[in-house]
C-alpha cells in the first residue's frame, strides 16, 4: 500500500543469502520494479562489501551508508527509497552458523522496522536437517512468508529444504539454479518432483 515495499532476507551464515538479494533484486528488475538492495550484515567481515559486488553484478543499485548498526542502515535505505523512488527494498540480514538469541532479537527489531511484504528463508538444499530445524526456528521467532532454496545446480535433491516448507507451511516461492546473478527462477514444484 505504501512504497516501498520491504523484503527481508533471513537465513543462516552460508546459505547463499546475499547472492539471493541480488540476484531477487535483478530478478523484479526484470520485470519493472525499482528495487534497492541492502545489508544490515555488521557481523561478518565484508558482507555489505560481498553485497555492492553482486549488486554491481546483477546491474542494481545498492544502499551503502556510513553506518554501524542495523537498524540505522535499514532506516536510511527506506529513507533513500523514498526519495529516490525505489519501490522495493531487499534486506540482506546477518546469519549465524547455528540459530541464536542476539541473531533473532536483530531480526525482530528490523522487522518492526520494516513492516516488511516478505521476509524469505533462504535455504541451503546440500543440508540436512540443520535447515529444517533452523526454519522451523526463524518461522516460530519472526514469521517467515516463504522460502527460497539455494545450491540446486549440484546433485542435491533439495528433500530437507522441502522438509523446512512442510514444517512452516510456507511456500517454496524460488530456486536458485547456480552462481551467476541471472540464475534464480520461480520454484517449479514439477521440476523439483523430477529430481527426486
Amino acid at each position: 500500500k505504501h512504497p516501498p515495499s520491504v523484503i527481508l532476507m533471513t537465513g543462516l551464515q552460508g546459505s547463499g543469502k546475499t547472492t539471493t538479494t541480488a540476484k531477487l533484486g535483478r530478478w523484479l528488475a526484470g520485470r519493472g520494479r525499482s528495487p534497492l538492495l541492502v545489508s544490515t550484515d555488521v557481523q561478518r567481515p565484508a558482507a555489505r562489501e560481498q553485497l555492492r559486488t553482486v549488486g554491481a553484478q546483477a546491474g542494481v543499485k545498492v544502499h551503502h551508508p556510513d553506518l554501524a548498526l542495523p537498524r540505522e542502515i535499514l532506516r536510511s535505505a527506506l529513507g533513500e527509497a523514498r526519495a529516490v523512488g525505489h519501490d522495493t527494498v531487499i534486506v540482506d540480514t546477518a546469519g549465524r552458523l547455528h540459530v541464536d538469541d542476539a541473531l533473532m532479537a536483530e531480526l525482530v527489531e528490523l522487522r518492526e522496522i520494516a513492516d516488511p511484504t516478505e521476509v524469505l528463508y533462504v535455504a541451503d538444499a546440500l543440508t540436512g536437517q540443520d535447515a529444517v530445524r533452523s526454519a522451523e526456528e526463524f518461522h516460530r521467532r519472526i514469521g517467515i512468508t516463504g522460502i527460497v532454496l539455494t545450491k540446486l545446480d549440484g546433485d542435491s535433491r533439495g528433500g530437507a529444504a522441502l522438509s523446512a516448507a512442510a514444517v512452516t507451511g510456507r511456500p517454496v516461492k524460488f530456486a536458485g539454479t547456480g552462481e551467476k546473478v541471472d540464475a534464480l527462477e520461480p520454484f517449479d514444484p514439477a521440476r523439483m518432483v523430477s529430481r527426486i
